[in-house]
């Protein structure tokens, strides 16, 4: 913990900034947080949990899970990826809260809520926030360090992510459709409900499938924004961008997030999966 506080101190007194940006391009993505499988930066030797109610024994006669043989990162490529899984960090067999498998794999400026990253932004501006929620368990059973949520990890843990940006006139396409990507991991909430704000128009609510029932599975899940909802013009004849997303899960004891975007392009499905479109109000 110290050498994180020590991080974290440097990270600030330093005044780096970690809002990357490409300028003089048109507008692909703007992302809270990294790809980076949830920060875990060695994946050989993590094992995945074994398949959701797949029990043995205990001496006692309890039920417990079977421990899993196979590696948590599937294809081996060094990063936990959608159709992959979280790590069965105590070896138990599952993953889940108050059971060994919490993790904090942020970093520095994911500790102070400034890791995003912007093509064809004009400007990411200060109010965009959410990556303190990455690379984290969100386990009711964590120690809570630097905890995003000032109530601590109990629940409920409402990740919110909160995107606000400016792209210049003529680097979208006005009507263009917006894709709202994230990567997650052992949400088990069916449906994952997700409370959508914008600057001008009406709120409204996300259901976004579930694919499970694998313990620990990773998900990359899209729905669909309306330009409109997204965007709103400014007296410089940009576009401003601001949306918030709000994760309810009151009932939602461990999961975890590795990023969120709103993209022009939709992120990789399973297939026969679905998505919500909404294109007017």
């Amino acid at each position: 913990m110290g050498i994180k506080l020590f991080l974290i101190g440097a990270f600030l007194l330093l005044a780096v900034s970690v809002t990357a940006q490409v300028n003089g391009e048109p507008f692909k993505n703007i992302r809270i947080g990294d790809q980076d499988g949830f920060g875990f930066t060695k994946t050989k030797g993590l094992l995945r949990p074994t398949l959701r109610n797949s029990f043995g024994f205990d001496f006692e006669g309890g039920a417990r899970r079977s421990p899993n043989s196979t590696a948590a990162d599937t294809n081996g490529d060094g990063i936990l990826r959608q159709g992959e899984f979280l790590p069965d960090l105590d070896g138990d067999g599952r993953v889940a809260w108050f059971a060994g498998d919490d993790f904090d794999n942020r970093a520095p400026e994911e500790m102070v809520d400034r890791n995003n990253f912007c093509r064809g932004c004009l400007a990411v501006h200060d109010g965009t926030r959410g990556s303190i929620w990455t690379d984290l368990a969100l386990s009711t059973g964590a120690e809570g360090f630097n905890w995003p949520d000032e109530d601590g990890p109990a629940a409920p843990n409402n990740a919110t992510f909160v995107f606000d940006f400016t792209v210049k006139g003529d680097q979208i396409a006005a009507g263009s459709l917006i894709f709202f990507n994230l990567v997650y991991g052992d949400y088990d909430i069916v449906p994952a409900i997700v409370g959508v704000e914008f600057d001008k128009a009406e709120p409204r609510i996300l259901e976004i499938e579930n694919i499970g029932p694998d313990d620990g599975l990773i998900q990359a899940r899209s729905a669909v924004l309306n330009f409109k909802e997204v965007f709103t013009a400014d007296n410089q004849g940009n576009w401003h961008g601001w949306v918030r997303v709000t994760f309810n899960a009151p009932r939602e004891p461990y999961t975890a997030f590795d990023f969120v975007e709103l993209s022009l392009f939709q992120i990789a499905q399973a297939p026969g999966s679905k998505i919500e479109v909404v294109l007017s109000h």
